[in-house]
């Protein structure tokens, strides 16, 4: 029946509209355009993350190289020093013991490398081992020497350092270190008078030779673990090179 309104007039009744929502092909498209923004996001998150550890690696690697050599460099090159020549002779405070089988001697290593080098140094003298101590405490002179080596087992540069107190726990220097390998440059003829090194050797033909008191300059080669490999992919070593002139004989020409 009809509805009136108050006046009597007939009220026409208008259907309802049925909202309209989306569809499932709609809804399959934005979940897809969503997962792919996503994606996209994601990869973008992990390529910035890996570029950030790379560039991490790379500078840490380079520290340690710098470190490395910089600080071989400062030990190796003490070598042989000894203070107050006026006062004190070579062969009192660098005399024939151990290893070192000669008067004077500053050099020794093994195959392998296991490099050692002794000074002797003053009382508050500015030289150090290769822990970095010094002679704060010792008069009138202390002996240090210092052997260089590499672990295997950590990849680890180490160093004892040993003076007239005794023998110090081995130290870590750096970590990333595969090997260490040393040339040694010795003057093998006397009558030439142009450098102090004319032959180079290597461990152990310093060894059969019997050439560790003629020293001159030790060659180290460090080798590092690439940064840039991964364990699944390993990438080549690097080694890097220094020539290290010693210091009690460098520059001589006799």
């Amino acid at each position: 029946m009809m509805q009136k309104s108050a006046q009597g007039r007939p009220i026409e009744r208008r259907g309802t509209r049925r909202a309209r929502g989306f569809t499932l092909v709609e809804m399959m498209i934005a979940v897809a355009i969503a997962i792919f923004l996503i994606g996209g996001i994601l990869t973008l998150v992990q390529s910035t993350r890996a570029a950030f550890g790379t560039q991490n690696a790379l500078a840490q690697f380079q520290d340690n190289q710098r470190l490395t050599m910089t600080f071989m460099a400062e030990v190796i090159e003490s070598a042989g020093y000894f203070p107050s020549p006026q006062t004190y002779t070579v062969g009192q405070v660098l005399p024939a013991v151990g290893v070192f089988g000669t008067v004077g001697q500053s050099v020794y290593a093994v195959p392998g490398d296991t490099l050692s080098v002794r000074f002797g140094a003053a009382l508050n003298d500015n030289v150090f081992g290769c822990n970095g101590a010094q002679n704060l405490t010792v008069a009138p002179y202390d002996v240090f020497t210092s052997t260089f080596y590499v672990n295997a087992a950590t990849q680890q540069l180490m160093c004892t350092a040993t003076n007239l107190a005794g023998a110090q726990p081995p130290v870590p220097l750096v970590n990333g270190v595969i090997s260490l390998t040393t040339l040694y440059g010795v003057k093998r003829n006397p009558a030439d008078t142009g450098s102090c090194t004319d032959t180079y050797e290597t461990t152990a033909q310093m060894t059969a030779s019997g050439d560790w008191p003629k020293v001159c300059s030790v060659t180290i080669t460090v080798t590092f673990v690439n940064p840039l490999g991964t364990p699944a992919a390993p990438a080549a070593p690097v080694s890097i090179s220094r020539v290290i002139a010693v210091m009690n004989t460098a520059g001589v020409n006799s």
